[in-house]
């Protein structure tokens, strides 16, 4: 039977490591996905990683978990802060997702969300090749999430860290508002925008009816 997030917690301040061990191995993959989303370097990443790794066990032990918000919300917002901090460090500069504001006048159709996506990792005619799969067979799990992976790998940071928290590290609209410290209607705003060119994408080769549970 699957523990707590209070029963974990009352384990590793009992010493017991092989509990936060196991909550390692649940949390590593997610959170090193959106360190490498903000460092886009692997080595930087995985020093990132074993650092938020570290404050979470200090938190942990130390009594400064409160328990207010779920341990993976309090997790990722350790990782979150450690990558943005690392970023500033290395690259001596801002992180941009704090400082920009998105809006209509400035995000239309043909902007960043899909021009960069055709034009970087994948060109457009290399996309409709690579992904030529048959409508007539059904869609599979593996190919939505290759396209979801390529396409957050190509889109401004201000949308593919809030899209690699809602999807890859599976958290609701109000955790990456808490997390980001943005407006919860900044939050919901780019979603919506990211997703309608996400599903304009995947249109190219599937049924909207089989893509609604994954769009």
């Amino acid at each position: 039977m699957k523990l707590t997030d209070s029963e974990i917690i009352g384990n590793i301040k009992k010493g017991d490591n092989e509990s936060f061990r196991i909550i390692a191995e649940e949390f590593k993959d997610k959170a090193f996905s959106l360190i490498l989303r903000i460092l886009k370097n692997k080595e930087e990443a995985e020093d990132c990683l074993q650092e938020s790794f570290l404050k979470l066990y200090r938190s942990i032990t130390g009594g400064k978990f409160e328990e207010r918000s779920k341990l993976s919300t309090y997790f990722y917002t350790i990782v979150y802060n450690t990558a943005v901090d690392s970023y500033k460090r290395l690259k001596s500069r801002r992180f941009s997702i704090v400082s920009i504001d998105v809006d209509g006048s400035n995000f239309e159709d043909g902007d960043d969300l899909l021009k960069k996506y055709y034009e970087s990792n994948i060109e457009k005619r290399e996309f409709d090749d690579k992904y030529d799969f048959s409508t007539e067979s059904r869609i599979s799990e593996s190919e939505i999430k290759k396209i979801i992976s390529d396409y957050i790998n190509s889109i401004p940071e201000q949308y593919s860290v809030i899209l690699n928290l809602f999807y890859i590290n599976d958290l609701s609209h109000e955790e990456i508002a808490e997390i980001l410290k943005l407006p919860l209607g900044t939050i919901k705003n780019r979603i919506f925008r990211a997703k309608s060119k996400l599903k304009e994408i995947i249109l190219k080769k599937f049924s909207e009816e089989e893509i609604l549970q994954y769009v």
